[in-house]
């Protein structure tokens, strides 16, 4: 069962909000853009000191490429539409800033 993520952690990007939405085991799951998108972040779950860098992915229901392989969505169902993440956390411990790189399908983030 999902647990619910700690405090209140927001962000606001110059494109969307994101949201620490809740955990998954050991994978922290955010949304964005009022749930456009969600972001899987292999590690993050349940951990809200010393953050380091994280490697992840993200979907959402369309995109500008349709890859060649799946992976699964937030309702747990294949999706085509989804790219590699990488963040780096600024400061270690809640609330925390960060910075992220995004990449298409399995092209690098950047």
């Amino acid at each position: 069962m999902p647990k619910n993520a700690y405090g209140d952690e927001v962000w606001s990007t110059e494109e969307y909000r994101v949201i620490y939405q809740e955990d998954r085991k050991t994978t922290a799951v955010w949304s964005y853009g009022d749930e456009l998108g969600h972001i899987f972040i292999d590690g993050l779950g349940g951990k809200f000191k010393n953050r380091g860098s994280y490697n992840g992915y993200w979907v959402q229901s369309t995109s500008s490429r349709r890859c060649d392989t799946y992976r699964e969505g937030i309702d747990g169902e294949p999706n085509y539409h989804w790219g590699r993440f990488e963040i780096t956390f600024i400061d270690p411990d809640f609330p925390s800033r960060w910075q992220a790189k995004f990449g298409l399908c399995d092209q690098n983030p950047t």
